[in-house]
């Protein structure tokens, strides 16, 4: 009879243990642009190095990717190969200095994979706030690829309000850049909305 209450109360503590502990952190992830560190409430999963298409050719991946800073190899080899997608890192292109207190042109862009302790996470566009009920993890500005003929598109992003760059990556590389996004009148309502006003945004969980 002993031995079989030591028995379930190991299976039970097991069960708990697998289960994981009240409060542990066991929620969605996130990528905070622009940091390498994740807000109070969150886990850093890890920090690293935005990378993405050329934006002036055509292929490859169309979303932006957090690339660890530790990378790992498999089969490969070395060269370019003409036959492959291909993946470069992600330059700031913020000119005149807005909506920032100054200029991050040409910096390379850091990124920050976060783990909340909420099990649901939403970027919400033209907000720096979120709505009742969600917890904001942080906000900044819309960014993507410029809007002008020649570029190839890249998606929509939140990229932090207190940017930060990757130290020792100021040359003009020209690759993957990431821009503000402006709000443009016409089929989208003006107002609320202001024709060339620097949109925002802002990442809550629930």
């Amino acid at each position: 009879m002993i031995m079989l209450k030591i028995t379930l109360i190991f299976l039970l503590s097991c069960i708990y243990c697998h289960a994981g502990r009240p409060g542990e952190n066991q929620g969605e992830t996130y990528i905070r642009w622009g940091k390498t560190s994740c807000p109070e409430e969150s886990s850093l999963v890890y920090d690293g190095y935005a990378a993405g298409k050329h934006y002036n050719k055509g292929g490859s991946g169309s979303n932006l990717l957090c690339l660890p800073k530790n990378p790992e190899w498999k089969d490969y080899t070395n060269g370019e190969n003409r036959w492959s997608g291909k993946l470069y890192g992600v330059e700031y292109g913020i000119l005149q200095h807005k909506p920032y207190p100054y200029s991050f042109h040409n910096k390379d862009t850091p990124c920050a994979v976060c783990q909340s302790t909420r099990s649901t996470v939403l970027m919400v566009p033209g907000k720096v706030t979120c709505y009742t009920g969600w917890h904001k993890e942080f906000s900044g500005y819309l960014m993507s690829q410029i809007s002008t003929n020649g570029r190839m598109p890249s998606e929509y992003v939140c990229v932090d309000e207190k940017l930060e760059y990757v130290p020792g990556g100021d040359s003009d590389d020209n690759q993957a850049i990431l821009y503000t996004v402006e709000a443009m009148c016409g089929s989208l309502k003006c107002p609320p909305y202001v024709n060339g006003r620097e949109l925002t945004c802002v990442v809550c969980s629930k």
